[in-house]
């Protein structure tokens, strides 16, 4: 310590040169890992990994009961055979419409009550209860408190009577929202009965147009890979949607849809982060063993009185890496703080996604100022101290440690006190 106080100028350049690199270990790599967490949070309110939607033909016009975003039906068995794919835990469907009723606008999911989907949106209620009949319905909280609805009140959608179970609260701009959930059987009642909806699509009776798919964390690319082979793109007609997709292919998304449009100037690659660390790592040690070397050389007199009197080489060398080793403690102690401190403030910010357009399924030609309908969500940005990182930083300065002493290692073994006393 005592020499460690003598240039400490010199010496607290490297420990602070090891904080910043202990700090953009931990730092980099949990920033990375919170933007990849948070392409998933859209999925998080319907407890998916993957949504499965086909894109379909336009109507010529907007009446009555009609698919939402000009989305295909999918018939039942190509439901049936995602199940046998290796990472599937579980799959559900649902069938989304757009209702054009004299009264006001609709849209309307239905889906199983009892499946994945179905608990997770019966889960939101904060009035009422689930329905237990086929003729009940629930409304959601903002759409209700718009057109003065309550529980036990009658509401017709297509021309149908539903009592309104229950009340649930959502986001407006979450994946799938829609205004009125009712049975999966009920709503593909609707759609076959429907005259516009079967002249733009042929729609069988057991159909639906999106299907939800849970996976294996750590299999949902593979899982959406072999989706892709399944649902191939020989059905495509050549035509346009409104936004683009061709029509008869099929849209698969997953969080991955999503990493490349959350911050994109901030969304760091692997890649990236293992470049900027190592140039940042050989940085250290060229500092770290440029500083110790300039103060043995200065100390050369010191060592050779040393080595006249008795000392070993390897006395001197366990001074030496004393003093390296209290530099690389006090710059990791010092990297450790600052990491925490950047992501303590970094955990105060929040991220943006934007939701695709056919997976927030609101007819945009329908309100008065279109810009008015945000598709966007905001989250708090999922980032926190990642322990593994930590102990990475650690090994990397204890190899920092180890390549600084076995360099200047080989200068003590050379020294010689005659030669060293001889020019003093």
């Amino acid at each position: 310590m005592q020499e460690i106080m003598k240039r400490k100028g010199r010496y607290l350049l490297s420990i602070l040169v090891i904080a910043l690199v202990v700090a953009m270990v931990i730092t980099l790599n949990s920033l990375s890992i919170a933007y990849k967490d948070a392409a998933k949070l859209p999925f998080e309110s319907i407890h998916s990994s993957i949504i499965i939607q086909k894109n379909g033909n336009v109507p010529e016009n907007t009446t009555g009961t009609v698919l939402s975003c000009s989305l295909a039906p999918i018939s039942l068995p190509s439901v049936e055979r995602i199940s046998s794919i290796d990472g599937v835990k579980d799959v559900s469907s649902g069938l989304f419409l757009w209702v054009f009723d004299s009264d006001n606008f609709k849209r309307v999911l239905g889906v199983h009550w009892n499946d994945s989907i179905g608990t997770r949106i019966k889960s939101k209620l904060v009035v009422g209860r689930a329905p237990a009949t086929d003729t009940e319905a629930l409304i959601e909280q903002t759409y209700a408190s718009q057109y003065g609805l309550r529980i036990n009140q009658p509401i017709s959608i297509s021309g149908k009577a539903f009592t309104i179970s229950g009340i649930i609260a959502t986001q407006g701009n979450d994946i799938v929202s829609s205004d009125a959930y009712i049975g999966l059987a009920q709503a593909q009642q609707l759609a076959y009965t429907s005259p516009n909806l079967q002249a733009t699509e042929s729609f069988n009776a057991d159909d639906v147009n999106i299907i939800f798919v849970d996976a294996d964390q750590a299999k949902v690319k593979s899982v959406a890979a072999q989706l892709k082979d399944i649902f191939t793109d020989s059905a495509q007609n050549g035509g346009k949607t409104p936004t683009g997709q061709t029509i008869g292919s099929y849209t698969i998304s997953t969080p991955d849809s999503f990493e490349s449009q959350i911050s994109s100037l901030f969304l760091l690659s692997d890649n990236l982060i293992a470049v900027l660390l190592a140039v940042t790592s050989i940085g250290a040690a060229l500092i770290v063993i440029k500083n110790m070397s300039q103060s043995i050389l200065e100390r050369r007199k010191e060592f050779g009185i040393m080595k006249a009197v008795g000392f070993a080489s390897r006395d001197l060398r366990n001074e030496v890496i004393a003093e390296t080793s209290v530099q690389l403690f006090l710059g990791y102690v010092a990297g450790l703080v600052l990491s925490a401190v950047a992501i303590f403030a970094l955990a105060g910010t929040t991220i943006a996604v934007s939701i695709p357009w056919d997976l927030n399924p609101y007819p945009h030609f329908l309100a008065s100022d279109p810009q008015s309908i945000s598709t966007m969500q905001t989250y708090p940005l999922p980032i926190s101290f990642q322990y593994p990182y930590a102990i990475a930083a650690f090994l990397l300065v204890a190899a920092i440690g180890m390549v600084t002493v076995l360099i200047l290692a080989r200068y003590l073994n050379k020294t010689k006190a005659v030669e060293v006393l001889r020019y003093e």
